[in-house]
């Protein structure tokens, strides 16, 4: 069976959505009751600061219809903020109309009376509702520094103790929105970490059971394929060679016109007959356990899908050279395609490498299929280590898988590498073990 790894990324994932992204509904609310409870504030402020002959001051509002209209907007402007938030942030062109559209709102009914001024904390958490943490934190900079100037401005720049009193407490205000808005930004990112990890680890864990699961089904369909070859294929095979010994024998006979030789004959051409379509239906039953890529195509054209398929994936030039082979029986073409299979994975997994080569020749009574890259490879003990023994090492995952395989038919596995140079692997088995003997 193949190994298997889990792969979790633990970089840390970059703050594209606002703060309060993930518990968007709960700060709406707030939203919305803050900015609620500051305009009927500001109006309640703004009636009772009228006198009863009309007359105002610089600071009351000029005029009841101005107020009316001033609330409406206002009004109406937080309801397309809730009732719009999701339309809103998937388009940021609309959230950068919508932010800024509330400030120049709030400014404007400042002018009508200053107790809108109320609203400002409100605008200061809607921009943790709708803009990125970075945004939201420098829009209340921006709050805070326009805060102090409007207190230096009405100060005259004296250092009294009323304004200095002001811009203590604004900058004090502003300093601890920050902090609180700092710890819940961090609180917000490790718990997205810690659910991006557990998220992660529960797909590897099922995409690893699956895999696990098609290798076992894999695993069972190969081994029964070798009982059925091994017994009743070989069986077949050698019942048919007996019934040609004695065709043979028949017809060396002394009296081979006798009838009980004549009369013998139907019955074992039959019996040949019968044996032949039952070693044909084995063999195609053995055929059908193979793996998916090998039911479907040849073992050249399966190697040369894998190759191209494993180029695109992970973007290595990838060549293939496959010289023209005999048959080989099923557990040969299983073992030289997981041999490919895993070596590609090898590659791609710790060689870094810009290309590699796929080979399957058959020279000198052997079977030989190469895979080479041009990787930063290991060094000779490392090779050796990993060739001389049935543990996998240093991250040659694979090879005791390998060896095992082709060991049984009295095949080797060798590698050779060298730091800087590449590695290659080469899977080497006798072909008089694995061609298909014809019938």
């Amino acid at each position: 069976m193949r190994d298997f790894d889990i792969v979790i990324t633990t970089s840390e994932p970059r703050s594209v959505e606002p703060l309060f992204a993930s518990r968007a509904q709960l700060w709406l609310r707030v939203w919305i009751a803050t900015q609620a409870a500051g305009i009927a504030v500001s109006v309640y402020v703004a009636l009772s600061t009228r006198r009863p002959g009309g007359a105002t001051d610089a600071n009351e509002p000029r005029d009841v219809v101005a107020l009316g209209i001033a609330v409406a907007v206002l009004a109406a402007y937080h309801a397309v903020g809730v009732l719009a938030y999701g339309w809103l942030l998937r388009r940021t062109w609309a959230v950068a109309l919508y932010v800024p559209l509330g400030w120049i709102l709030i400014v404007t009914a400042l002018r009508v009376t200053g107790a809108f001024a109320l609203l400002i904390f409100g605008a200061i958490i809607q921009g943790f509702i709708f803009l990125p943490f970075a945004w939201a934190i420098a829009t209340l900079a921006l709050v805070t520094l326009a805060v102090v100037a409007t207190f230096l401005r009405q100060t005259g720049g004296q250092s009294t103790s009323l304004g200095v009193a002001r811009l203590g407490a604004a900058l004090a205000t502003s300093v601890m929105i920050g902090t609180v808005m700092l710890y819940i930004h961090r609180a917000n990112r490790d718990a997205a970490i810690r659910s991006r990890l557990l998220r992660q680890l529960d797909e590897a864990q099922r995409d690893l059971a699956g895999r696990a699961r098609q290798a076992g089904v894999q695993e069972e369909r190969q081994r029964l394929a070798r009982d059925i070859h091994d017994t009743l294929a070989q069986g077949f095979t050698s019942v048919i060679k007996h019934l040609e010994a004695i065709e043979l024998s028949f017809a060396a006979a002394r009296e081979p016109e006798s009838p009980v030789i004549q009369g013998a004959l139907p019955h074992l051409a039959h019996a040949q007959a019968v044996s032949r379509d039952n070693l044909a239906e084995i063999r195609r039953l053995v055929w059908a356990l193979r793996p998916a890529p090998l039911a479907e195509s040849s073992l050249a054209a399966a190697i040369e899908r894998i190759v191209a398929q494993w180029s695109g994936a992970n973007g290595v030039e990838a060549s293939c050279m496959i010289d023209a082979l005999p048959v080989f029986q099923p557990d040969a073409e299983v073992i030289f395609l997981r041999a490919t299979q895993e070596s590609l994975s090898n590659v791609a997994r710790h060689a870094h490498a810009t290309r590699a080569s796929v080979t399957l020749t058959c020279v000198d009574g052997l079977a030989l299929l190469s895979v080479e890259d041009d990787g930063r490879g290991f060094s000779d003990g490392a090779a050796d280590g990993a060739a001389d023994t049935d543990t996998p090492h240093a991250g040659k995952t694979g090879i005791a898988g390998m060896r095992a395989r082709v060991r049984p038919f009295g095949g080797h596995v060798l590698l050779e590498s060298e730091p800087g140079r590449g590695t290659s692997i080469t899977v080497a088995i006798p072909l008089d073990a694995i061609v298909m003997a014809a019938t």
